[in-house]
């Protein structure tokens, strides 16, 4: 009797094992999609030449494309946010000063210029982590920038980056120039007289100091000068600039109002530059106030220029005895407008 009752409870087993291996076998092809196929190995050999050849992804104009929809939309957004306010265009800085305040302006000035135009490559921090450090769209295409030849032939060009700035802290113009074969510097500051102390000597034959200032006119009876943008780059012989880094303490309002007037007025309004890392402050209310500041903004803007990163420098708010507002920020500009650009590249 135990023996036959083990033969049937064998037999039961095998029913349900090859029960559940049917419904196994049919749930799956069920839930395949119908536009996956399996190829015939057998033919694949004879048909590769045949078949059309697929781009995987999105360009980088195509990126480029989707991110301007972004930042125009972002665009639309701030108006309507400035015109719901009640002193428009007198628009405080940081009009919620007390949390009864709050939700009627849940936002600063910075929260009506997002950064909402994405790099179409990739974003690296470049020099030391906190205050001195940058942010670089694409990165890795000037890394693979070759160095120029001894001709200096325009197919092969150095990577020009001017730097507005330097105080005694040169931990991004040294990575720049370690990482970037064809990279060659112009640093600019009136208040010191040589790079800082971490930019090696070995970097000398790429990293051209200049003690001077960017201003907004040309001053030569100053000590030390002051000179525009594009007095320095024609003093260079520069036409074009691949990178941009301003950190003039304020200043830089007023000097990028005159490179704007000099692009509309004799490079046929366009803004020889890649792109543009600067800090922002907020130290002089009685000049710089919301419409003032939202006008030198979208001035950037319609020379091609999109806000790609920001970060608030927060040591504004630290160092500072009591309550202080965030008045330094650290933004990326991107020239969409730019054909020279090697963010281009795919």
């Amino acid at each position: 009797m135990a023996v036959r009752i083990v033969q049937v409870c064998g037999l039961w087993f095998w029913v349900a094992f090859i029960f559940f291996g049917v419904v196994v076998l049919h749930q799956s092809q069920t839930l395949l999609p119908s536009s996956i196929s399996i190829p015939n190995t057998s033919s694949t050999s004879t048909k590769n030449s045949e078949a059309p050849s697929r781009t995987i992804g999105l360009t980088t104009r195509q990126r480029m494309t989707r991110s301007e929809t972004s930042w125009r939309s972002s665009v639309n957004l701030r108006h309507e946010m400035a015109k719901a306010h009640p002193q428009n265009p007198k628009i405080p800085f940081f009009p919620a000063q007390e949390m009864s305040d709050f939700g009627k302006y849940p936002y600063t000035l910075w929260d009506f210029f997002p950064a909402t135009y994405t790099c179409p490559h990739d974003i690296q921090r470049v020099g030391r982590l906190g205050d001195g450090g940058k942010w670089v769209c694409g990165m890795s295409l000037y890394e693979a920038r070759a160095p120029p030849t001894i001709s200096h032939s325009s197919s092969n060009p150095a990577t020009i980056i001017y730097s507005f700035g330097v105080n005694d802290e040169s931990t991004f113009e040294a990575e720049m120039l370690s990482r970037i074969p064809s990279a060659q510097i112009y640093a600019f500051d009136y208040s010191v007289t040589r790079f800082g102390p971490q930019l090696s000597p070995s970097y000398s034959a790429r990293a051209h100091f200049k003690q001077v200032g960017l201003g907004q006119n040309d001053e030569l009876n100053k000590s030390p000068q002051f000179f525009t943008l594009n007095t320095l780059m024609k003093m260079n012989k520069h036409d074009y600039i691949d990178i941009l880094k301003i950190d003039i303490e304020g200043s830089e309002y007023t000097a990028l109002d005159t490179f704007m007037d000099w692009c509309e007025q004799e490079n046929g309004g366009v803004m020889p530059v890649g792109q543009v890392m600067i800090e922002l402050h907020l130290v002089d209310d009685k000049n710089v106030n919301f419409d003032v500041f939202t006008k030198w903004w979208e001035r950037l803007e319609k020379f091609g220029l999109r806000p790609t990163w920001l970060e608030i420098n927060l040591l504004a708010v630290t160092l500072g005895k009591g309550k202080t507002d965030p008045r330094c920020v650290e933004y990326v500009f991107v020239n969409a407008r730019d054909e020279k650009s090697v963010l281009l590249q795919e």
